[in-house]
């Protein structure tokens, strides 16, 4: 890491994505790459010259694209972060709390960008210019967003927020809530499988699944309570984080099973990441550290 960027007192990792054979981490103190499957981090940003620490709190990648949020901005890079291009979001300044890119990004340039406070922005043209597409949506506050494989025929895209489900049909522009439980809210991640499955992760009430878009709901009952804090989705593999434990499914949530891979005691997991090109996961804790189960 860039020794002139000091280190923060409960470094949190927020989220983890790859991009090619390199592994990025959004974390309170910036954002960090590893080439080498976690094993040693750089600083990503060092291109920028920057000489403050500030929260990097969400990170996305589609090929060599690469898209990082902070306050008030959103960072892109289209060279597997060799060089780096900022975008300003209208003030006063949004914090950037998810990320989405689109399966199609090479042809429509779609990208998704939710807030803590302010709702949804969409880009179109790679992440250079920004609009607040907020048209329908009654929460502001997202946590969450996914876009289905097949978004390239359906435009949809799903959004958690703290009081429930948001869903668009037409690429962001407009947002209806769909029905759910209560005990949904607030809603923490969100999946979608090969399938068209949806699957949602809730804080305290465990795990829902929807074969419908989103119009109906059911409870996966071997886990009906816990804090679901991330769900990773790969073809016909899901994976569901609890705060201690992890748990997968390898045909699109009909079974499910502990994965045997164990979670270190008395640590709280957020974020999973499995790696691109082998069968390993990597797993960020609260308290800032990273841990690679092979």
């Amino acid at each position: 890491m860039n020794p002139a960027i000091p280190p923060v007192q409960n470094d949190t990792v927020f989220v983890l994505a790859a991009s090619g054979e390199s592994v990025y981490a959004a974390r309170a103190s910036g954002l960090y790459r590893s080439r080498d499957g976690g094993a040693t981090w750089e600083d990503a940003l060092m291109p920028l010259e920057r000489h403050e620490v500030f929260a990097v709190t969400s990170v996305a990648a589609c090929g060599r694209t690469v898209i990082a949020g902070a306050t008030g901005a959103i960072l892109h890079s289209h060279d597997d972060g060799v060089g780096w291009q900022i975008a300003l979001l209208s003030m006063p300044a949004p914090v950037v709390s998810a990320l989405v890119v689109s399966p199609n990004f090479d042809e429509d340039g779609l990208i998704a960008a939710g807030t803590a406070e302010d709702g949804i922005f969409v880009s179109t043209d790679g992440g250079a210019n920004w609009i607040p597409w907020n048209f329908g949506l009654i929460d502001f506050h997202v946590n969450t967003l996914a876009i289905p494989p097949n978004f390239t025929s359906d435009r949809t895209i799903f959004v958690g927020t703290e009081s429930g489900i948001f869903r668009s049909l037409n690429g962001g522009r407009a947002w209806r809530e769909v029905p759910s439980p209560m005990n949904f809210a607030p809603v923490l991640s969100l999946g979608v499988a090969a399938n068209g499955r949806v699957f949602v992760g809730s804080e305290g009430y465990g795990a829902f699944a929807s074969d419908d878009g989103g119009e109906h709901w059911r409870r996966i009952e071997p886990f009906a309570d816990g804090t679901v804090n991330a769900i990773h989705v790969r073809d016909s593999r899901v994976w569901m984080l609890f705060d201690e434990a992890l748990v997968v499914s390898d045909d699109c949530g009909d079974t499910w099973a502990n994965d045997p891979r164990q979670l270190p005691l008395g640590k709280r997991a957020m974020v999973l990441l499995p790696f691109p090109s082998s069968s390993a996961l990597l797993v960020g804790f609260a308290d800032g550290d990273l841990l690679q189960l092979s």
